[in-house]
């Protein structure tokens, strides 16, 4: 069975129903055999409603039944990628090559071609940009808001929740926009952002987790990234921020496809600027 798979299943099977779970244990078992089977046939099998099947796959970041069966069917038959005590520092690598590999394509297919365009826009449009991320999610943000200086932006991040709800009180509606990122979505800091910005008008752009969650469900717009809950081990979690600079990496050049000429010229004006301060 699909080990990307298995592990989204173990991460978001708290929030699944009793009928939900019964799906997804049913899929983990016998995801080899699935084949092209449709969401009543599969009710059917397991004696649960076809409503719950289709609200298993949503959970599961999928927008239609179809794509989660080809998803699984089409990756069955890939390589393991548990890291064993056993295996060698060169094995681990390769290991690790497929995980990163099955994240990328995991979030590739969880955004949709408006959601990336819309988020562009949104970008490109705004006058001030105010980032966050909670705790290991800052980094992320802040790299992001690097990116964005880069182009040119009036960008900033900050760490502390009381000082960026500060600077968001300076925000306006209709040039200021706040990038929340959160890979869960979850975070009570990340998701109170998000809430006090819609309050005060001013849009939300979030980068969190491909299921329903807080976030997502407040934001404007959303991009979407693979969160792995289980963090027992250093192995288990290896590998999701590379869906996240993936998704981060296609919004700063998705915005710049959309004046490459100003941004470039702002780009190299900042790229001599830095060179010259070094000498």
């Amino acid at each position: 069975m699909i080990a990307l798979f298995t592990t989204r299943v173990k991460s978001l099977y708290p929030k699944f129903t009793m009928a939900e779970r019964k799906v997804a244990d049913y899929l983990i078992m016998n995801g080899d055999d699935v084949g092209e089977v449709t969401s009543h046939e599969l009710a059917k099998r397991l004696d649960v409603g076809q409503s719950t099947v289709m609200r298993f796959s949503k959970k599961m970041g999928y927008s239609m039944f179809g794509e989660m069966i080809a998803d699984i069917s089409s990756s069955a038959d890939g390589p393991c990628t548990e890291i064993k005590d056993e295996d060698s520092p060169l094995m681990v690598m390769g290991k690790l090559e497929g995980r990163y590999c099955d994240l990328l394509r995991a979030a590739i297919a969880s955004n949709r071609e408006e959601s990336l365009e819309e988020a562009a826009r949104m970008v490109d449009e705004a006058g001030n940009i105010l980032c966050y991320g909670y705790m290991e999610s800052f980094l992320l943000a802040s790299r992001l808001c690097w990116s964005l200086v880069g182009l040119g932006k009036n960008a900033v991040c900050d760490e502390d929740l009381i000082q960026t709800k500060r600077r968001l009180r300076l925000l306006g509606p209709e040039k200021g926009l706040v990038i929340v990122l959160s890979k869960s979505g979850e975070k009570a800091e990340s998701v109170g952002v998000a809430k006090a910005a819609i309050d005060k008008r001013v849009p939300v752009l979030a980068i969190c987790d491909a299921s329903d969650n807080p976030l997502s469900k407040l934001a404007t717009s959303c991009l979407r990234v693979v969160e792995v809950a289980d963090r027992s081990t250093p192995m288990t979690s290896m590998g999701v921020d590379a869906s996240v600079m993936l998704v981060i990496d296609t919004l700063i050049a998705s915005v710049y496809q959309r004046d490459r000429r100003g941004y470039a010229g702002t780009y190299r004006e900042g790229l001599v600027a830095a060179l010259s301060e070094r000498r």
